[in-house]
C-alpha cells in the first residue's frame, strides 16, 4: 500500500532525483485533457483482449496467459488520485486507498488480509496497491486453479470497488500509520523534493497535490471529507478491472458483468477534470545544498510537449530519439574511460513528466573544482554530434543491438509473462498508451529499424537545446555552499562551450576475434544421467564437473553458473583490499585483444552475460546467453582462465572516482548508522567495515590481477551447473572444448575461516546523526546455529510468524510504524550462524515502547510458541511460492549447485512440500527458546542529532 513517491531513495546527485520524480510521474498522466480531438489513439488493442463497457461505464479488460500456470493477477484501474482532493482532503486519496483494507462489505475489519494470508498470498509483496496524482490501483495476484479463492478474489475487487466500510474507529487508527509513512519517507529525497517539485512542475495544481498529503490533513480532517472522496471518485464510470492468467475468460467476463453491473454512478457526480502543466516559455534556476547531498551536481532539463505514439506511423520517431540519446551517453560514457575526464559522470534523457509534459535533460556530476570544465567537456561532445553526426559504425551497432533484442523478444513471446500484459493493459487504460500486442508491433519495429539513416537521428539534436522552459537545479554538499556559481555564470560558461569548434569523432581500431588458436577438446571420463532430476552430470579429464538440466521454461535461455572453494578467505589483511576488488578490476579491463570498450563492440548483437566472481568463501562464473550464442558465451569463460589483462588507465580512473564518491559518504544519516553498525558488531575489522579512502589505497592493481589469475589457474576443482533450453549433446562439446581445456593444476583448496564475528553477549547502542525527526530501529539476535535444512526451514518459519505478529502489534494496535522488516539468515560456511533481523523507523519518543513491545511479541512466542494461524500462512505462502520455483530457471540452477557443493540428494527437492506441512508449534517454540533469548540480542537506534 503506497504512493508514487516511494520509489525516490536518498540521492547525492539532482540527475538522478529528478529522473526518479519524472518516471514514477509518467504513470500518472491521463492524455485526454491535453490532446486535441484528432488525436485520439489510432493503434488497436491487443485482439486477444477481450474488452467490455458495462452500461454503468465500467469497463473490463481479460487476457487469457499461461505463463506461468495456474496464475493470474488482477488490478482494479480508478482514475482517481491526489490531485482531485481539495484543500482540505490533501491525502484522503491515498488514505481511501489504505482503508480498502481495513474493513470492505465481505470482509470487515482485517479480515481481507488474514484471509489472503491464509490462502498464501504475501501482504506487501503480492496483495499491495498504490496512488498516483491521477490514479489508484490495486493489485491482487492469485492461484487460478482455486475456484473458491478465484470467487472471493472477484468479491475483494468489487468490494474496492465501492464497498469500503470507512468505520471511523478504523480511520483513527489508520491516521497513525500514514504520519509514520510520511515519516518514513523523510530525508534528504524529501527536502529535495519540498524544493524543487514547485519549479518542476511550473507551480501548478500537482506542486500541492503530493499523495502523501499534508501533516495537518491527515491528522484533523473530518470523517465526511473521506467519506465525499469516496461518493465523489469511486465510480464506475472511472474504474477498469483488468484480469490476466490462466483462467477461462468467458466464465471470467460473465461474472465481471455479474458482479460490478449493478454499481452506481452518483447522481449528480463531478465531472473529472484532467490538469495541464502550462508552458510559460520563462527559464527557472535553484540552488539547493544540503548536508547530507554527498556531491555537487547539475541538471539542466528543457519542459516540452510530450511526445506520445498515437499512430503506427511514430514508432519511428520513439526509436530515432531513443538511439539518439543511447549514441549520445555512449559517447559520454568514453570519456568517462579517461583519467583526465572532468566529470564523474553525465547523461542525456528525456522522460515523461506531468501535465502533458516531458522534459529533456542533461546531468552533470563534476569532479571536485571542476564544475565548468566538465560543462566544456559534456558540451564539447553534444557539439560534436550535433556538427558532425555519429558514425554509420555506432548507428549499425546500435541497429544490431537493436534486432537482437527484438529477436529475442519474439522468441520468447508464447514465454511472456502475466505482469508484463497486465502492465501493457494498465498503461492503454490510464493513459492511453497502445497495446496493440508483439504480433502487430514486431514487423512495424523490423521494418523502422532498417529504414532508420544518420540523418533520421541528427534531427534530434534539437532536444536539448532551447532557448525557454529551462529548469536549472545545482546541488552540493552544504560545505561548498559558498564556492557555488550562480546562474548568470553558469549560463556564460554552457555559451562559451556551445561555441567550441571539436574535432570529428575517431573510432580506434581493435581486433577481430576473442579466441584465436584451441587445443584438442578434453575427454568426457564419466558420464552420469539423473532421471528423477532430468539432468546429465559429466567429469571431464581436467577434473572440471559439469551438471547439465535442459528444460523448456523458456524459449531460447540459458543460465550457467560455476563454483571452485577458496575465494578471498585466502589472502591476509595486506592483500585484502587487492583480493576483494580482483573481478572489479579484471572486468572493468577487457579481455585478451580487446579492452572493455572493444570487447563491448565485439559483443554487439549478442545475447550474452558472463561475469566472474570472487566471495569470501569461493570463486566461479556466471553467464546467461541464448543458443546462437553459446560459443562466444564459452569463448568468454575460456578467456577470463587465459586471457586476462590491466587496464590501468581505466582503472585508476575508477578509484579517483571512488575516492571522490567518498568524501562526504558519512554525512548520510543511513550510512553512518551502518558503518557504525559494523564497526561495534565487528570490532573494526577491516573485512567487514565500509569503504574508506584509506582502504582504496591499499589496492595494488598488479597484485589483484595476480590475486585473480591465481583464484583462476586451476579449473579442477569447478563445478558448472548449465540449465535451460538446449541440446546436452551440442552442451557436452562446448564443454569439453572450452571447459574441458581449462587449467588443471591439481589443487585441493577450501576456505579459511578468518573468525570475524559479532560478540556473543548482545548489547544497545544508540546512535545519533542527521536532523529528520524519525528514528531507525534496527534489532537482530545473532550467534552460533546448528545448522541443517530442517532448522533452516523452521528458521524461516519463525521470522514469518514473528513479522505477522510484529506488524499486527507495532502497525495495527500500537499505529506507530508504516512497516517493518523481519529477515532471518543461516549459514553453514565459513560457520554455522543464524540472524533475525528486524528493523522499522518511528516516531524518536516511541522507540522505547515500540522496541519493548517487540520483544513482548517476541517472547510470547518462545514461551508458547507461535499461533498455529501464522504458522498456517506461512506454509500455503511457501508452498504457492515452491510450485512456481519449480518453473525457473534461476531457481534449478542455484539448486543444482548447492546440491553439489553440500553433496545433497537433488530428489530432496520433491519432498520439499510434505516438510513443510510437517512444521509444528512445538518445533518452533523450542527453536525460539533456544535462539531468541535477550542474551543474543543486540539493539541499535539512530536517533537525529539535538538541534
Amino acid at each position: 500500500m503506497n504512493f508514487y513517491y516511494r520509489k525516490i531513495k536518498t540521492l547525492g546527485t539532482i540527475a538522478l532525483l529528478l529522473t526518479q520524480l519524472t518516471v514514477v510521474a509518467q504513470r500518472d498522466v491521463n492524455t485526454k485533457a491535453y490532446l486535441k480531438e484528432e488525436k485520439v489513439l489510432e493503434i488497436p488493442l491487443d485482439p486477444k483482449v477481450k474488452k467490455g463497457v458495462l452500461p454503468n461505464g465500467f469497463e473490463y479488460y481479460i487476457l487469457r496467459n499461461v505463463e506461468p500456470k495456474d496464475r493470474m493477477v488482477m488490478y482494479l484501474a480508478n482514475k482517481v488520485g491526489a490531485i482531485l482532493e481539495t484543500d482540505k482532503q490533501q491525502g484522503l486519496a491515498h488514505f481511501l486507498e489504505h482503508m480498502n483494507f481495513n474493513g470492505t462489505t465481505h470482509f470487515p475489519k482485517n479480515e481481507l488480509v488474514d484471509y489472503l494470508q491464509r490462502s498464501g498470498i504475501r501482504f506487501g509483496a503480492d496483495l499491495n496497491a498504490y496512488t498516483g496524482f491521477d490514479e489508484t490501483v490495486y493489485q491482487l495476484p492469485l492461484p487460478s486453479n482455486d475456484p473458491e479463492l478465484l470467487k472471493q478474489g472477484l468479491v475483494i475487487m468489487r468490494d474496492w470497488a465501492h464497498g469500503a466500510l470507512l468505520e471511523e474507529d478504523e480511520i483513527d487508527q489508520e491516521r497513525g500509520v500514514i504520519l509514520e509513512e510520511k515519516r518514513q519517507r523523510g530525508g534528504l529525497s524529501s527536502r529535495l523534493q519540498e524544493k524543487t517539485f514547485p519549479m518542476l512542475t511550473n507551480r501548478s495544481r500537482y506542486a500541492n497535490r503530493l499523495p502523501i498529503g499534508t501533516e495537518e490533513v491527515l491528522k484533523n480532517f473530518k470523517y465526511s471529507e473521506i467519506r465525499e472522496f469516496y461518493e465523489d471518485w469511486y465510480r464506475p464510470d472511472l474504474q477498469a478491472l483488468i484480469i490476466v492468467g490462466d483462467i477461462d475468460a468467458e466464465a471470467i467476463e460473465k461474472e465481471v458483468i455479474r458482479l460490478f453491473g449493478d454499481l452506481k454512478n452518483p447522481a449528480q457526480a463531478p465531472q473529472r477534470k484532467y490538469y495541464a502543466i502550462k508552458l510559460t516559455g520563462k527559464n527557472q534556476f535553484l540552488t539547493f545544498t544540503d548536508e547530507e547531498i554527498t556531491s555537487t551536481s547539475l541538471q539542466i532539463s528543457y519542459k516540452v510537449p510530450a511526445f506520445r505514439v498515437i499512430k503506427s506511423t511514430d514508432y519511428k520517431t520513439a526509436l530515432e530519439r531513443g538511439l539518439f540519446t543511447q549514441l549520445l551517453n555512449a559517447r559520454l560514457g568514453e570519456l568517462t574511460r579517461k583519467a583526465g575526464t572532468p566529470f564523474l559522470s553525465a547523461g542525456f534523457g528525456s522522460s515523461e513528466l506531468l501535465g502533458g509534459l516531458e522534459t529533456n535533460s542533461i546531468s552533470i556530476t563534476p569532479k571536485p573544482g571542476k564544475l565548468k570544465e566538465s560543462i566544456f567537456a559534456v558540451y564539447e561532445a553534444f557539439e560534436q554530434v550535433r556538427q558532425y553526426g555519429f558514425t554509420d559504425n555506432e548507428l549499425q551497432r546500435a541497429k544490431t543491438n537493436y534486432r537482437t533484442s527484438l529477436e529475442r523478444s519474439k522468441a520468447e513471446e508464447s514465454k511472456k509473462r502475466s505482469q508484463s500484459y497486465m502492465e501493457e493493459i494498465l498503461a492503454f487504460y490510464l493513459k492511453g498508451q497502445p497495446a496493440p500486442g508483439f504480433d502487430y508491433i514486431f514487423p512495424i519495429l523490423l521494418k523502422n529499424i532498417e529504414a532508420v539513416s544518420l540523418q533520421d537521428i541528427q534531427k534530434h539534436a534539437s532536444m536539448y537545446a532551447d532557448a525557454k522552459n529551462r529548469d536549472m537545479v545545482l546541488l552540493a554538499p552544504k560545505n561548498k555552499a559558498n564556492e557555488l556559481p550562480g546562474e548568470k555564470q553558469l549560463l556564460t560558461w554552457i555559451d562559451a562551450a556551445s561555441k567550441v569548434q571539436p574535432g570529428a569523432y575517431q573510432e580506434e581500431a581493435s581486433a577481430d576475434n576473442l579466441v584465436v588458436d584451441l587445443p584438442v577438446p578434453a575427454s568426457i571420463v564419466e558420464r552420469k544421467l539423473d532421471d528423477g532430476i532430468g539432468s546429465r552430470t559429466i567429469l571431464l579429464s581436467n577434473g572440471v564437473k559439469v551438471i547439465m538440466k535442459p528444460t523448456d521454461f523458456m524459449n531460447d535461455e540459458i543460465q550457467i553458473t560455476s563454483f571452485s572453494p577458496g575465494g578471498y578467505s585466502l589472502y591476509d589483511l595486506e592483500d585484502f583490499q587487492s583480493a576483494v576488488n580482483a573481478t572489479s578490476i579484471v572486468g572493468s579491463s577487457g579481455l585478451g585483444p580487446f579492452n572493455a570498450l572493444q570487447l563491448s563492440r565485439y559483443l554487439s548483437g549478442k545475447s550474452v552475460s558472463v561475469s566472474p566472481y570472487i566471495n569470501e568463501i569461493g570463486e566461479g562464473i556466471k553467464a546467461s546467453t541464448v543458443q546462437k550464442d553459446l560459443k562466444t558465451t564459452f569463448e568468454l569463460i575460456h578467456a577470463f582462465f587465459y586471457q586476462t589483462r590491466l587496464d590501468r588507465e581505466l582503472i585508476e580512473a575508477n578509484l579517483e572516482k571512488s575516492k571522490i564518491g567518498l568524501e562526504n559518504r558519512l554525512n548520510n544519516a543511513g550510512t553512518f548508522f551502518s558503518d557504525s553498525i559494523a564497526r561495534v558488531l565487528y570490532n573494526n575489522d577491516p573485512r567487514k567495515t565500509g569503504p574508506t579512502e584509506d582502504k582504496i589505497d591499499q589496492i595494488n592493481l598488479d597484485r589483484a590481477l595476480e590475486i585473480f589469475k591465481d583464484r583462476f589457474a586451476d579449473a579442477s576443482d569447478f563445478t558448472f551447473v548449465i540449465v535451460g533450453n538446449f541440446n546436452p549433446d551440442e552442451m557436452e562439446q562446448y564443454a569439453a572444448q572450452y571447459l574441458g581445456t581449462l587449467p588443471n593444476m591439481g589443487r585441493k583448496e577450501q576456505f579459511v575461516d578468518n573468525a570475524s564475528y559479532p560478540p556473543a553477549k548482545g548489547f544497545d547502542l544508540d546512535i545519533k546523526k542527521g536532523k529528520e525527526e524519525k528514528a531507525t530501529v534496527a534489532m537482530a539476535y545473532l550467534g552460533d546455529f546448528e545448522y541443517s535444512d530442517r532448522n533452516s526451514m523452521l528458521m524461516e518459519a519463525l521470522s514469518s510468524c514473528v513479522n505477522i505478529k510484529l506488524l499486527q502489534r507495532l502497525r495495527e494496535k500500537e499505529s506507530g510504524v508504516y512497516s517493518i522488516s523481519v529477515s532471518p539468515s543461516v549459514s553453514r560456511i565459513p560457520r554455522e550462524r543464524f540472524g533475525l533481523n528486524i528493523s522499522f523507523t518511528t516516531d524518536p519518543q516511541l522507540v522505547h515502547k515500540l522496541t519493548e513491545a517487540a520483544v513482548e511479541e517476541i517472547e510470547k512466542i518462545r514461551k508458547e510458541g507461535p499461533e498455529q494461524a501464522d504458522i498456517d500462512k506461512f506454509i500455503a505462502e511457501k508452498l504457492l511460492a515452491n510450485q512456481q520455483a519449480l518453473l525457473q530457471n534461476g531457481f534449478w540452477l542455484s539448486y543444482l549447485l548447492s546440491t553439489e557443493i553440500d553433496q545433497k540428494d537433488p530428489l530432496r527437492v520433491f519432498s520439499a512440500d510434505e516438510r513443510l506441512k510437517s512444521v509444528t508449534k512445538e518445533e518452533l517454540q523450542q527453536l525460539a527458546a533456544q535462539y531468541l533469548s535477550a542474551e543474543r540480542l543486540f539493539k541499535f537506534v539512530l536517533y537525529p542529532e539535538a538541534p
